[in-house]
């Protein structure tokens, strides 16, 4: 019964150090997100067409990681915002590459308004000091 116990709180440790981890990777994807957001934003106005693709790629990338993060938690709404946003971005990095700047910025509208507001609706709140945590 014991060695029972012990095997359990290790599992139990191990379970709340990689939810930890999780939870500041997933942070560390929306800071990503944000910068990269507004490198994308100004490229766009720019008119810089590979500088902007190169930021919708990396944009997709990191809400395909999203999309996993919310799997693993079961959560279902969050996952087609993050799998909607993620093939948002990849249409923002195709318009791009055709040099279609108008039309990238108009489904980055889109794109950010509906889904990445969506979700931060959904799955965010403000603490006490001001800060966000995941809900």
């Amino acid at each position: 019964m014991k060695h029972f116990l012990l095997i359990a709180t290790c599992f139990a440790v191990l379970a709340v150090t990689v939810v930890a981890q999780d939870d500041a990777e997933y942070q560390s994807w929306m800071k990503a997100a944000a910068a990269t957001s507004g490198s994308l934003r100004k490229n766009l106005e720019a008119k810089n067409s590979d500088g902007a693709a190169a930021d919708a790629k990396k944009l997709e990338e990191i809400f395909g990681h999203v999309h996993d993060y919310w799997s693993a938690k079961h959560a279902d709404d969050a996952m087609k915002f993050a799998m909607a946003a993620s093939t948002g971005f990849g249409q923002v990095a195709e318009q791009a590459a055709s040099g279609k700047l108008d039309d990238a910025s108009a489904t980055l509208k889109t794109t950010t308004s509906t889904n990445c507001g969506g979700c931060h609706a959904a799955h965010r709140e403000k603490a006490a000091d001001g800060s966000w945590k995941i809900k």
